[in-house]
């Protein structure tokens, strides 16, 4: 009887450690890492995009922005020689304004794209700024939730070395061919490979056990096993 008990036992540890097991590999607090894990790559991804999208709109900004000092250079020096005294033709005179009057337009619609690329670059920085600030929230998530996973799982890894010392000795108690039969059949039954007969019927039989079946299991002493013949399982009495 009493190894009876014992393998009952192994029984009841193996299905707590599943059950912890079950628990270690879907804990809440592993999903709270991976998420903010996974927000932290989709935040850093954004301002990688947003960055470059940044310094380009500012290249193109510096660009134009050298192209109005040329234009404001060939004004001045066009100026100073209009009206330096080092022109003497009426249609000298005339060719000269016209170049500068193109330019001033030239330069007007170059200083509108410049006011065009500042008005872009303004809500880029700010969208990095706010990135920036999400991510170092994020950061102070992930240190709490990596925190909490890492208590929860020494707890659990404990409790783990528990149950699977429990089970080593009740495992001992077992005679080693019953307890490696009941191995060979836990794939296939899992947690009710070991049941009772109640007297009619084996506790793991989904219907009514045949009676010759159980006339055989009431013939086995008490305190020994079969398998019944009808599921398989190991059948105590």
């Amino acid at each position: 009887m009493k190894e009876m008990e014992s393998l009952f036992a192994v029984q009841e540890e193996d299905v707590v450690l599943r059950q912890l097991q079950h628990r270690k590999e879907n804990l809440h607090e592993a999903g709270v890492v991976a998420n903010t894990e996974s927000r932290l790559a989709e935040l850093s991804k954004s301002k990688d995009l947003l960055s470059v999208e940044h310094l380009e709109t500012i290249q193109r900004q510096k660009r134009f922005e050298q192209e109005v000092e040329a234009v404001e250079s060939r004004i001045s020096e066009l100026d100073g020689k209009l009206y330096g005294g080092m022109v003497t033709s009426p249609k000298e005179a005339t060719s000269l304004e016209v170049e500068i009057q193109h330019l001033r337009e030239r330069q007007n619609q170059l200083e509108e794209k410049v006011l065009e690329l500042m008005e872009e670059v303004e809500p880029q920085e700010r969208e990095i700024v706010e990135i920036d600030d999400e991510t170092h929230k994020a950061q102070n998530e992930l240190e709490v939730a990596h925190q909490a996973l890492k208590v929860v799982t020494a707890e659990l890894d404990e409790t783990l070395k528990d149950t699977q010392q429990r089970r080593e000795e009740a495992a001992t108690e077992t005679e080693d061919e019953l307890l490696e039969h009941y191995e060979n059949l836990r794939g296939a039954f899992g947690s009710s490979v070991v049941v009772q007969f109640d007297g009619n019927n084996c506790k793991g039989c989904p219907s009514t056990m045949p009676a010759v079946e159980a006339d055989r299991l009431k013939q086995i002493p008490e305190g020994s096993y079969s398998n019944c013949q009808e599921c398989g399982r190991i059948v105590a009495r």
